[in-house]
Order: C-alpha cells, then sequence, then structure tokens
C-alpha cells in the first residue's frame, strides 16, 4: 500500500518488535559461523523494499551485476511503494512484489526463489534484514548502519557509509567481487516523442515519505518562478502523485488565470510521465523520486534541498545542480526520517533568484553539450 511509506505504526513495530527478532535470528551464526559467498552461484535476489528515488539510484549496481554474471538469474523484490516503476526495469530476470504487512507471506514469496545469494540495498529497516536471513539463500549481504542493530543476520556484513547512497550500493556488491561504476538509468521507449510541441519546464513540487512540511517548497516561491520560467518563454508542467491531482490543478488554475501558461501532468501513465521529463527544457523538483527518475534520463535537473542533503542523496545524471536552503547546507537528515524542530522552515531560505541563477549556469552547460 502507498500509505504503508512513513507509516509511524510500521516504523515501531519496525524498531521494537524487528530488533529483538534480527538479533535472535542472528544467534544461529554464533553456532554455525557465517557463509561465505558461494565459490559457483546461479541466482541473487536483490531487496530493495524503497521508494521510486532508491530504486533509480540502485538501476546502477544492476546493470553491472547483469553485465558482469550474464547468466545469473537475478530477481528484484519490491514493494507496492516502486512495484510500478521497477516494473519498467528490463535488468532483472523477475519482478517481484512483497506484502510488507504479511511478513510470513514475503518470506514464501522469496525463498520460492531458491536463491543462492541475496543482496539487501536497505539502510535501516529492519523489515528487510529479517527477509533476507530468512530468504533460504546461502549467502546473505547487507549493511551494518549505526544505532540500527539490523545486522546480525547476515554473512556478509558492510559498513553503512554517510556517503551518497549509491556508494553503499556498490560497496554491497563489490563483496560479489563486482566493481560497480554505472550510473543510474531509466529505460525508455525508444518511439516516444515529446508530448508538448512548444518548449516547457517540468515542476515536480511534491517530496514522497517523511518530512513532508519540511520538505516542500512554499506555493508563493513556486508560483513565482513559473512567472520568470514565463518569461523565458517555456511552459510550465507539474507532476505527482495521484492523490496530488485536485491540489495540483488548483495550482495550475490559479497560475492560467494569473497570465503564466501551466499544465497538469499527473494521471498519465510511467511512459507518458517519463516522455515528459525526459524532452523537458528542464526539471526543478524537490528532493524526491521524480527528480532521479529526471537526471538519470539526461533531463537538466535541479533539486530543491532543505533538510536532504544533496552530497547523500542528490541527483545523478549528466546535467545536474542542488539549491541547498544557506540555513542547513548539507541538510540533516542522516537516514531519512530524522526531526529537527530548527529547521522547519529551512526549504524557505531557497530564494527564487537562487534557483534561477542554478536554471541558468545549468541550461547553459546543457546548450554547449547539445541538450
Amino acid at each position: 500500500m502507498q500509505s504503508d511509506r512513513g507509516n509511524p505504526r510500521l516504523k515501531f513495530l519496525d524498531r521494537y518488535v524487528g530488533i529483538p527478532v534480527a538479533g535472535a535470528l542472528g544467534l544461529g551464526h554464533r553456532l554455525r559461523g557465517r557463509h561465505a559467498l558461494p565459490s559457483s552461484w546461479t541466482s541473487v535476489g536483490v531487496l530493495l523494499i524503497s521508494g521510486i528515488g532508491d530504486t533509480v539510484v540502485a538501476t546502477g549496481v544492476l546493470t553491472d551485476l547483469r553485465a558482469r554474471f550474464p547468466d545469473a538469474r537475478i530477481v528484484l523484490f519490491v514493494t507496492a511503494n516502486n512495484a510500478s516503476f521497477a516494473r519498467l526495469l528490463t535488468t532483472p530476470d523477475e519482478i517481484v512484489e512483497l506484502p510488507v504487512r504479511q511478513v510470513w507471506r514475503a518470506v514464501q514469496e522469496i525463498r520460492a526463489r531458491d536463491l543462492d545469494v541475496i543482496v539487501d540495498l536497505s539502510a535501516w529497516r529492519r523489515f528487510d534484514a529479517i527477509l533476507a536471513r530468512l530468504s533460504g539463500a546461502e549467502t546473505c549481504i547487507g549493511l551494518r548502519t549505526p544505532g540500527q542493530f539490523r545486522h546480525y543476520g547476515y554473512d556478509i556484513v558492510v559498513d553503512h557509509e554517510r556517503r551518497h547512497e549509491i556508494e553503499n550500493d556498490r560497496r554491497l556488491v563489490a563483496a560479489m567481487g563486482l566493481t560497480s561504476v554505472a550510473e543510474p538509468s531509466v529505460p525508455m521507449d525508444p518511439a516516444a516523442v515529446a508530448p508538448l510541441a512548444d518548449p516547457y519546464v517540468v515542476f515536480h513540487l511534491w517530496p514522497g515519505g517523511a518530512n513532508f512540511e519540511e520538505r516542500s517548497w512554499p506555493i508563493a516561491s513556486w508560483k513565482a518562478l513559473a512567472r520568470e520560467m514565463a518569461a523565458r518563454a517555456l511552459t510550465v508542467v507539474l507532476t505527482g502523485g495521484p492523490n496530488e491531482f485536485d491540489i495540483t490543478q488548483a495550482i495550475v488554475d490559479d497560475w492560467i488565470a494569473s497570465g503564466i501558461p501551466a499544465r497538469n501532468a499527473i494521471g498519465t501513465s510511467w511512459d507518458t510521465s517519463l516522455a515528459w521529463l525526459a524532452f523537458s527544457t528542464g526539471v526543478v523538483s524537490v528532493n524526491t523520486g521524480v527528480m532521479h527518475v529526471a537526471a538519470a534520463l539526461g533531463a537538466p535537473t535541479i533539486a530543491l534541498n532543505g533538510p536532504t542533503s544533496g552530497t547523500r542523496w542528490g541527483p545523478r545524471g549528466p546535467f545536474t545542480r542542488c539549491v541547498a536552503s544557506p540555513m542547513v547546507p548539507d541538510g540533516y537528515l542522516n537516514l531519512g526520517f530524522e526531526h529537527d524542530e530548527r529547521f522547519a522552515h529551512c526549504m524557505d531560505a531557497i530564494t527564487v533568484p537562487m534557483v534561477l541563477e542554478a536554471w541558468d549556469s545549468l541550461r547553459s552547460e546543457a546548450a554547449i553539450a547539445g541538450r
């Protein structure tokens, strides 16, 4: 269920039930020892029970896994949060949607794939670590993250580092003998065409997951930026999730009434959404999944970062910029769910001139490269 992401009850259970369960499951290692990577293996499961942004970032290691082990069977495990996007990916041989609220059924789904190795890409949830331990795979690989008490059941433990999350993904697959260097990528229909003939810019106003309000830029600032884009002869196209259609339409109606050419692109298929991003003059977004998708497609992408660190979760692509809040230049979030009241309004400190400066610089760079 989409609402399960950031669900406080599930987070409570994950911590206060998940920690003792993960610890208990790790006792077996004290008796039998940890399993090394098999000398030969033919199947690998990748646990990616997270949001769209993490899924985009993980496409780098998935690409390298396929290139290095072309005959291996790769199974990607996801949830309702990222399943619709994950199904666009062509690298895995199979994509399995797991039920977040039914642990034993999720375990059965994984065990039915008869895996040799399983790699858990998540950094903090005990739920994922428990699934990996109960997967039936000969070798489990996962992260030890300070303060999360989740790593006890892994055979191969990799310490989580405060670097861009793609680097943690790369270090996990390095435990399989793979040097991963590929950047995130999103497959797209080669026959796709621009959904709008005139030049346009895409705005994505809506952050996903926790700390929604702290990670949102004021609507008044978006409107002022839209007016500047209109002065540059660009139509403004707004994207978002299905639940944001009505509020987005109200914004579009207000902007049109103010003389700003605007469109609401919510409610389209993923293929159409990718086309809106890929053929745009550029994308301005809060730090969320759509930002990662746009950057991976090669669209000039500007990320507005308040509590989120651009160093840790910035867009990866050929043409990107991060505009950080001067109140907290490298954010304060570590794993994504923390809260600091001192920076509750840090996004307000990002000004329209700051974004326009980044836009003009990025567009000049893209134009030189022929984009």
